[in-house]
């Protein structure tokens, strides 16, 4: 039976040892030795029976001891940490105290724990309200967006290009007379006053007819992806290949009905103030919730382990890579591409994992304090939820569901639930004017 017990603690670093049984060393043994025996070829016996015996007496006794303690070693140490309840956010440090068939194996072990957080103020924080109001321009600007994508689109070879238009452009970038690496294309289509390219470039285009080559000068920003380029002036050539217009349809009562399931311009503007409306009340929500999240951190003490905000920092590149690898590319090509790098990377994530790390440190500690709890009916209900966001069969996932994953999807609805608290009893005052 395993023996555990905590050795010393600092702060968030812990050392602490645990026993392995001679019976549990043997299990161990054994599956090495299953495991190996094929591959083990001693004079005088066929490969594959040659005893555990055997081997030991001619290789020695601690032969298959690595094999043993790799097979031993994760479930011993998942039961040492449960029992001596440590909230372990780093890999283990290990070392062997002794190991025999007498003994059995005693190890000792370095972790990183989760820090002590002091709560300060979370209840009855004071944040501005933010507006959430629906304009006449907000919704103009969405029916001028619908306008856009039911446009009729035409050749133009009587006029220039003028802004709306989609020009299709060859172009050829240099500074100080020398060509750069992506500044050239044959065939690229622009839409002029979509801002796609750098200031300035889309107006200087304006007024230019097919068949027309020119320059046009622009300055780089000051803040570019690529550092050579960054405030530099350049010199585009031009060859202005084809104009293509739009046709606009008029906004009135047949168009509302052409776009939408509405017979009238009237009815299907109620429809998109309502929408807009639940999207600003959302985004007001959000707004408000982390900038009362900010006061509630700021309120509270801990002392972070930096191998918390390295973990976060992992898991938001692999997210991140994996976004990538759908999208058809690898992580180097979009390196090349936005003249980037992984350390710049890592260094544009900290501040976001600084703050995701400390904010879910902190409600947990809320939810700990007020004795937030989830019931077992809410937690089966997020999870049926959770599989049919999948196309799955609610009873089917909920019979799926392993019990590491009920516990970590009870500790964020808990995360959540100290959040909720947060916004609750926050007090909303009116913007300043």
């Amino acid at each position: 039976m395993m023996n555990a017990t905590l050795i010393n603690k600092e702060k968030t670093e812990v050392k602490f040892s645990f026993e392995v049984s001679p019976e549990g060393l043997e299990t161990g043994l054994a599956f090495a030795y299953n495991k190996n025996k094929n591959q083990i070829s001693i004079p005088g016996f066929r490969k594959g029976k040659v005893p555990r015996k055997v081997i030991e007496a001619q290789y020695g006794e601690g032969f298959f001891y690595e094999e043993a303690i790799n097979h031993i070693f994760p479930d011993e140490y998942m039961e040492a940490i449960k029992a001596l309840d440590l909230d372990v956010v780093s890999k283990p440090t290990l070392d062997v105290e002794y190991i025999n068939k007498e003994q059995g194996i005693k190890f000792l072990i370095d972790v990183t724990v989760k820090p002590e957080v002091t709560l300060g103020q979370y209840k009855g924080l004071s944040v501005e309200k933010v507006p959430a109001e629906v304009t006449e321009e907000d919704i103009q600007a969405e029916l001028k967006k619908v306008q856009n994508q039911n446009a009729r689109s035409f050749e133009v070879t009587d006029r220039p290009a003028q802004m709306g238009d989609v020009v299709k452009i060859a172009y050829e970038g240099s500074v100080d007379g020398v060509a750069f690496d992506g500044g050239k294309a044959d065939d690229h289509d622009l839409e002029l006053g979509s801002h796609a390219f750098i200031e300035g470039f889309e107006e200087q285009i304006v007024g230019h007819s097919i068949g027309e080559k020119f320059d046009i000068h622009v300055t780089f920003p000051e803040v570019y992806h690529s550092a050579d380029l960054a405030g530099k002036a350049a010199v585009f050539a031009i060859d202005l290949k084809g104009i293509t217009g739009k046709e606009l349809p008029e906004i009135n009562d047949a168009f509302a009905e052409d776009v939408s399931e509405f017979s009238t311009l009237d009815e299907y503007k109620a429809s998109i103030a309502g929408k807009l409306a639940e999207q600003k009340t959302e985004h007001a929500r959000q707004l408000q919730g982390d900038k009362l999240l900010d006061a509630a951190v700021a309120n509270c003490t801990m002392e972070v382990p930096q191998v918390m905000y390295d973990n976060k920092i992992d898991s938001m590149m692999e997210e991140f890579a994996q976004n990538i690898t759908q999208q058809g590319l690898t992580m180097d090509l979009y390196y090349q591409y936005m003249g980037t790098s992984e350390a710049d990377m890592r260094a544009h994530f900290k501040d976001t994992c600084i703050k995701s790390v400390d904010a879910r440190l902190m409600l947990e500690a809320i939810a700990k304090a007020e004795n937030l709890s989830i019931s077992k009916e809410d937690l089966d209900a997020e999870i049926i939820k959770y599989g049919e966001s999948y196309g799955l069969d609610g009873k089917l996932t909920l019979e799926m569901f392993q019990e590491d994953n009920r516990k970590a999807l009870e500790a964020d609805m808990l995360v959540k639930a100290a959040m909720k608290l947060i916004e609750e009893t926050a007090v909303l005052t009116e913007p300043a004017k």
